[in-house]
């Protein structure tokens, strides 16, 4: 009834507020470059007002929105800025190419299209340019070449951002969720870069407008449509480890209709950091992706577009086990399913009104069938199933010319079926959120709103958040954000129950743990009691208040300042801890709300376009990490240490190092150069992250000693690049060239050497 009353809701404020449908205009504007081409990507924007596109021929073949101010600007250009007189006395505008990412689009910052000039949040945009010059062919490969961002190896490549792990981090690939975590984390190696357009990377809380798992932040994947009659790019890329990544990329349109396909596969033979044992650090597997997006208008005012993805994985391998007839050789054969369909509807019955109604299903699959060489009999068997279905509606409507209201409702369905959970487990959840953009004075724009969220599992959760950002002038602005976030429990810290066979060792879920060691007390296999599995009671959601604010400055037309500092405080935490101790010597591990977390720090890039072909850039991070409880018990001289003599002392705050594998210094150095004779465009950076923490040695569970760092290591990566007159694309290039190995990274093979190419056959035939 709650989400009925919701919809009901919105459909009336929609149509309250309706207008006629603006008139075509009789003589169209036209959008070009310096060099007289049209621009067909670029947007047209009346402050405040939903965007205007133009054609493929660049022209503008609408009437603008009301109002005086007018922003031109498009991917790659330095933005026009324009009265309305202007508008109205010429007919041809001129962009030109520009320096800097200002006037780059962002989609996830707000739901709706934003210029990050206009964004009052710490935001970052890679452009195909920038993917490019990283050589990577894994989204993993990207990111970790950017500040603040670092790449973890546990259950893949995950993401860590302002010291949150990939737990709180949110995925979407055009704006819808990615789903398949293990024990919390998105390896980022399912995600092909081959046809990404863009990245936008928002950092700080995002609940209010999307809910769980953005308490840290949102990465948001842009895919490439196509405006052209037809395109066909195929592209082949080769690197070591005898690592193969062939793709095509196929696009069309007629009329009002587009359509994109795209395949990507992806093969290796995988590395080894520990070549003394059996088994590989990353054993060899392959890959597919298949991809189909289509856009089109059918009807008057009516957009539809269908989106669908397919991935496709197998991997195999060796590992060696210990049994009571001696070593025994194990086979891993492991496979990974992920289909995802999105369609989204969208109804335009006047300028200043927009709504979009999205649908999304999403199935994710593992199966691991691990087998004793020796006979073929099976050792373990795991499978696991996932479903996610959402539907949303939302409602964007123009109050005024500075005003923009956005109001938006879901449902949203997700199942478990999985051999580590005792039946098929179901969450349900509804969602209501309201965003208010604002733009008082030319200075000044800010946005708020809130999103109420009603789980079947945990208590309703109201997040808000605020932004603002005021401009000192041009070149100069300042922005600062506070908002709320939470990440309700998942199914794993409620309701797993886990046996690693290898290892045996026992996990259960928070709401199994009394009846899971009871179960191990009557098989007599526990030796003690750590912690009172009835004293655990119901999971919380996890809570944080989070504040960023920072600056961008433009000191002058080749140099660029951007900065921001932060500050996380999370309640409630989930922790992982033994309850109990088994007569093996392992453990049985459970779930609980415990810690109060602080995460603080500071990330700044600076950009400097020295000459016409050279443009120099350095980024720097740092991080600090806290415990809440931890520093409690400290003060209070509960936690000892020992020394190498094996003599005991109290713990005091200097010997605190934070929380685990959590760098306090990172940064990099990037040097872009163009040699105008031979048209090759060079990249080198230098990737730096400083040492972290990466175990417990000495048995107190908090990071307090030199010997429990990993040390910090750097990457000098290289690409060499040039686009040939027909449109051809060859790379070569190299990544770790100076072969910077430790097993405490596991994401990170050592030196790996690339070479590529990328064929647009329709401009070759053109050509020819």
């Amino acid at each position: 009834m709650f989400r009925i009353n919701l919809i009901k809701l919105s459909i009336l404020l929609s149509f309250f507020f309706s207008h006629p449908v603006l008139a075509a205009v009789e003589n169209p504007k036209q959008i070009l470059d310096e060099d007289g081409k049209p621009i067909p990507n670029a947007t047209i924007q009346v402050r405040g007002a939903a965007p205007v596109l133009v054609d493929k021929e660049g022209k503008v073949t609408a009437n603008l929105p009301e109002g005086e101010s007018i922003l031109i600007f498009a991917l790659g250009y330095e933005s026009l800025q324009i009265s309305r007189e202007d508008w109205l006395a010429k007919e041809v505008f001129i962009l030109k190419e520009k320096s800097g990412s200002l006037q780059e689009v962002v989609v996830a910052a707000t739901r709706t299209d934003r210029t990050v000039e206009d964004l009052p949040l710490p935001v970052t945009v890679l452009n195909e340019k920038a993917i490019q010059e990283t050589g990577g062919i894994r989204l993993s490969e990207i990111l970790r070449e950017q500040t603040g961002l670092q790449i973890e190896g546990d259950h893949g490549a995950g993401l860590q951002m302002q010291g949150l792990d990939s737990d709180y981090i949110l995925i979407l690939l055009d704006g819808e969720p990615l789903i398949g975590r293990t024990a919390g984390t998105f390896d980022l190696d399912r995600i092909s870069v081959s046809n990404i357009e863009r990245i936008e990377i928002l950092r700080g809380p995002s609940s209010a407008i999307y809910g769980s798992e953005a308490m840290a932040g949102v990465v948001n994947i842009i895919t490439k449509s196509t405006e052209e009659e037809t395109r066909l790019d195929l592209g082949l890329r080769h690197r070591s480890f005898n690592s193969w990544n062939p793709y095509a990329d196929l696009g069309f349109s007629k009329g009002k209709w587009s359509t994109k396909l795209f395949y990507d596969y992806m093969r290796t033979d995988g590395y080894d950091l520990t070549p003394e044992a059996v088994g590989q650090t990353q054993n060899p597997y392959d890959a597919h992706t298949a991809q189909l997006k289509i856009n089109g208008e059918i009807h008057q005012n009516w957009d539809l577009s269908l989106f669908g993805r397919a991935y496709v994985e197998n991997s195999s391998g060796f590992l060696e086990t210990a049994s009571s007839s001696g070593r025994e050789l194990l086979s891993l054969d492991n496979s990974r399913r992920d289909f995802h369909f999105n369609p989204t509807l969208r109804f335009k019955p006047n300028s200043k009104i927009l709504m979009t109604l999205r649908g999304m299903s999403s199935w994710f699959s593992t199966v691991s069938d691990t087998r004793f060489e020796s006979d073929g009999q099976a050792f373990d068997f795991q499978d696991f199933n996932q479903f996610y279905h959402r539907t949303e509606f939302q409602t964007d409507y123009q109050i005024k010319e500075n005003q923009l209201l956005t109001l938006g409702m879901g449902h949203l369905i997700e199942t478990v079926e999985a051999t580590r959970y005792d039946e098929n487990n179901r969450f349900d959840a509804g969602y209501l959120f309201l965003q208010h953009q604002w733009d008082p004075g030319t200075k000044t724009n800010i946005i708020s709103g809130f999103r109420a969220d009603r789980h079947s599992e945990y208590a309703s959760r109201i997040s808000p958040k605020i932004s603002g950002q005021y401009r000192f002038s041009e070149n100069f602005s300042w922005q600062a954000s506070l908002g709320a976030g939470f990440k309700a429990p998942d199914f794993r810290q409620l309701l797993l129950n886990f046996n690693n066979a290898a290892a045996g060792y026992y996990v259960f879920g928070s709401t199994l743990a009394q009846e899971g060691i009871e179960k191990l007390q009557n098989e007599g296999l526990v030796a003690r009691i750590l912690l009172d599995p009835a004293t655990l009671g119901d999971l919380k959601a996890e809570s944080s208040w989070a504040l960023n604010t920072g600056l961008r400055w433009k000191l002058n037309p080749r140099l660029m300042w951007v900065a921001n500092a932060y500050r996380n405080h999370i309640n409630d935490l989930i922790e992982t801890a033994p309850i109990a101790q088994l007569v093996t010597g392992q453990n049985a591990f459970s779930y609980f709300n415990i810690s109060q977390v602080v995460t603080q720090g500071i990330e700044t890039d600076l950009s400097f376009q020295a000459t016409s072909n050279l443009q120099l850039s350095l980024g720097y991070a740092f991080l600090d990490t806290q415990d809440a409880t931890v520093l409690d018990q400290i003060d209070a001289g509960e936690i000892f240490k020992r020394d190498d003599q094996n003599r005991t002392s109290r713990v005091v705050r200097s010997d605190y190092g934070g929380l685990f594998n959590r760098s306090r210094h990172s940064g990099n150095i990037k040097v872009n150069y163009r040699e105008n004779r031979t048209g090759i465009d060079l990249a080198v950076r230098a990737i730096f992250r400083g040492k972290f923490g990466f175990a417990d040695l000495n048995g107190n569970l908090i990071l307090d000693d030199e010997s429990e760092y990993a040390p910090g290591w750097m990457s000098l990566n290289l690409t060499a690049s040039k686009t040939l007159e027909n449109g051809v694309f060859l790379e070569v290039g190299g990544t770790n060239l100076n072969n910077t190995q430790t097993t405490f990274q596991p994401t990170n093979p050592g030196r790996v050497l690339f070479a590529g190419l990328k064929i647009p056959f329709a401009n070759f035939i053109q050509t020819k």
